[in-house]
This record gives structure tokens, sequence and C-alpha cells, in this order.
């Protein structure tokens, strides 16, 4: 027998090998339920709850109407063919260190069962937060299983058999210190750039602040209607240019020449005397 772990990383939960019948396939959580077409049997083992994020009303339904074992933490009377999880049982055998994923218990009872392979697709566990506790706890049932003689093995679209980085003395390897260097480079762009937000923000808030202030000056001042708007609109008076023009008229009045008299010069045009003053 070949028993496939079906988890919901995107990278490879469609490649199982579904149409074989040399395979029976277990899957778990509400990101595989529509996607693996056979499953023999199935793992919930978080709390039961109805109406939840993640028991919507279509994975309760599959749930209570499945027909083979649902493997749950507790006795669940909604779903017919429910099955305790032997907690006890598998914590006293295999420790209780790295149960610390569905797929653990999963991996843990495909181990009872003494398969003659366990393949893994849509497990990936590659997320930072699963990196260094699910992670472990599924390469450490893997590593039982290889002990006991059973094939375990996963797509090459899979990471999840990849080691991770010696600690301390990865350091001096070349890679590591590549990935160090541009992640330094990468860490201080971004510092940079949050810096260039922070003050875009500023300035925004400020604007934000102008606009809105402006618009009740706005509302505020403009409801003289004396003051209307001209076609041509002409500066203010200023005082002083008055007495500067009535100063310079006073000028030209005094520079200007003085006609003493006018006489005919036998030609049909007057003869003028100016007295330059």
């Amino acid at each position: 027998m070949k028993i496939a772990l079906i988890g919901t990383a995107p990278s490879s939960i469609r490649l199982a090998p579904y149409g074989s019948k040399d395979w029976v396939f277990w899957g778990c959580s509400p990101g595989a339920y529509g996607v693996v077409p056979n499953p023999s049997a199935w793992f919930e083992i978080h709390r039961y709850e109805p109406g939840q994020p993640w028991f919507s009303e279509g994975y309760c339904k599959f749930l209570e109407n499945f027909d083979g074992p649902v493997y749950m933490a507790e006795p669940t009377p909604r779903v017919k063919n429910c099955i305790p999880l032997p907690v006890e049982e598998l914590v006293s055998k295999y420790g209780p260190y790295f149960f610390n994923s569905t797929l653990s218990w999963m991996f843990a009872l495909a181990i009872e069962s003494n398969p003659e392979t366990i393949g893994l697709w849509g497990v990936d566990m590659a997320a930072q937060e699963e990196y260094y506790s699910q992670k472990m706890g599924c390469i450490w049932f893997a590593q039982i299983a290889q002990s006991l003689g059973i094939e375990v093995g996963v797509p090459p679209e899979s990471d999840l058999f990849v080691p991770p980085p010696l600690y301390g003395v990865c350091e001096t390897n070349h890679a590591f210190i590549k990935f160090t260097a541009r992640q330094r480079e990468l860490q201080t762009r971004l510092t940079d750039a949050e810096q260039r937000l922070r003050v875009a923000q500023e300035e925004s808030t400020f604007l934000k602040g102008a606009l809105d202030d402006l618009g009740w000056s706005q509302q505020t001042w403009m409801g003289n209607m004396k003051e209307r708007g001209k076609e041509f609109t002409s500066p203010a008076h200023a005082p002083v240019l008055k007495t500067l023009t009535d100063q310079i008229t006073t000028l030209d009045v005094l520079r200007k020449p003085k006609v003493t008299k006018m006489k005919s010069n036998g030609k049909g045009a007057p003869d003028v005397s100016v007295d330059a003053g």
C-alpha cells in the first residue's frame, strides 16, 4: 500500500497521482477538500466550530457526509464517520515534541499503517512561521518512516526536505555571505524608502489641512456679493501717488510757455509772441 498525504500548498497539490489505484489519499483542511477527487480518509483536528471562518457551510457538509473515516480531536456526533484521534497512544510512542501540525498526526498514523511508501503532495512548509516548527515535525516523522524501511518522498516542486542552514558554520559559506550582503542592501533601501514615505505622508497631511482651511475660508468669507469679479481688475489706489501726481501737474504748469499777445503777420496767420518767462 502507498499512502499520499495531501496538504494545501498550490505548488504540488494537483500533482498527486489521483488516478492511480496503487495509492490511497489522505487529505486535510478546507483548502484541500474541493481539490482531492477521491480521498479515503480525512483529518480535521481543530475544534469543530461551524460558522467560524475555517468551517464554511460547504466544508462542514463535506465533513458530516464524508464516507470514509474523519479523524478529529474529539467525538463529533454531527460528523457521521468521526474517529477520535488516538492522541495518547501516538504521543506515548513518538513523544510530544513534533506533533505541531496536522501533517505530523497524519504522518504518524501513516507509519502505523506500515505502508510501502508515504508520499506528500501540497506540502511545503515554506512560510517562515512554519519553517522552524511544523517543517521540523514532518522531517522528524519522515526520518522515522525511513528508519523503518518505508519509502518517503515529495515531488520536486516541494522544498519540504531541504535541510535548514547549519547553525553558525553556515555563515562562512559563500552563498550565505552573498545572501547576507544582499539582505543588508535591501534593508538599507527599505529604510530609505520608508523615510521618504514618512516625509510624503507628512506633506500629504499638511496639504490636506491646508485645503480644508482654504475650503472653510472660502465658504465663510465669500458671501459678500458686492465684491464681484470684473473683466478688468484695477490695482488699489495709493494716496501717495495722488500727491505726487498733483506735484507733477504743478511743475508742468509752471514750465508751460505763456502767450502774451497775438497779431496778424499779413500772411493770413497770427503772429504769436511768447514769453519764455
